[in-house]
C-alpha cells in the first residue's frame, strides 16, 4: 500500500503536538524506516488491546480490522484510507460522528490539526463510546449459534458434533 511516507508523515504530525505517539508499520515496512520525534515510538507491532486501552485517538488507513477495534475500544478515529474498501469504512466512521477523514497525501500539519480536531470535541469520543457500547451488545451472545439453534430446534450443549460458529 505504500505506507511509508503516509507512516513519516503521520509521525511528523504526532511530533508536533503535545501527546504520546505510538506508530505500528507493519511487515511491510521497516520501523528504522520512519524518522520518529521524541514522543512517537514506531514499531512493527504492538497488542491492539494494551495500545488502544491508553489511546486518545487512532490514526489509521481505515482498515477493517483496525477501525472495529478501535471503535470496539471507544476510541474516535482520524481516518486516512490508502486503498480497496479503506474510504468506505472512514466514511462510514465519520457519518457515525466517531472521526474525521482526511486525504492520503495530507500534509503534517493537516493531519495535527485533524488530531487536535478528534482530541478537542468531544463528540468524537461520545459517539466512539455509543459505538463501542453497541458492538459490546452484538458480541456478547454468540448470535451465529442463537440463529443455528433456533432454526434447528436443538441447542449446541451437550452435542458432540459442533464446536462453535464464528
Amino acid at each position: 500500500m505504500n505506507q511509508r511516507a503516509p507512516l513519516t508523515r503521520i509521525a511528523d504530525a504526532l511530533g508536533t503536538l503535545p501527546v504520546r505517539g505510538l506508530v505500528t508499520t507493519g511487515p511491510a515496512v521497516d520501523p528504522a524506516a520512519i524518522p520518529a520525534p521524541g514522543n512517537v515510538l514506531v514499531t512493527s507491532a504492538a497488542p491492539h488491546r494494551v495500545a488502544l486501552s491508553r489511546s486518545a485517538v487512532t490514526v489509521t488507513h481505515a482498515g477493517h480490522g483496525t477501525a472495529v477495534k478501535s471503535l470496539a475500544a471507544g476510541v474516535p478515529l482520524v481516518c486516512m484510507p490508502l486503498v480497496r474498501d479503506q474510504t468506505e469504512v472512514a466514511r462510514h466512521i465519520e457519518l457515525a460522528g466517531a472521526g474525521v477523514t482526511v486525504g492520503r497525501r495530507s500534509s503534517p500539519r493537516a493531519i495535527a490539526r485533524a488530531v487536535e480536531r478528534v482530541l478537542h470535541d468531544a463528540s468524537y469520543r461520545r459517539e466512539a463510546r455509543r459505538l463501542a457500547d453497541e458492538i459490546a451488545a452484538e458480541t456478547a451472545t454468540d448470535l451465529a449459534v442463537a440463529e443455528i439453534e433456533a432454526l434447528t430446534g436443538r441447542t449446541a450443549t451437550g452435542r458432540g458434533g459442533m464446536a462453535g460458529v464464528s
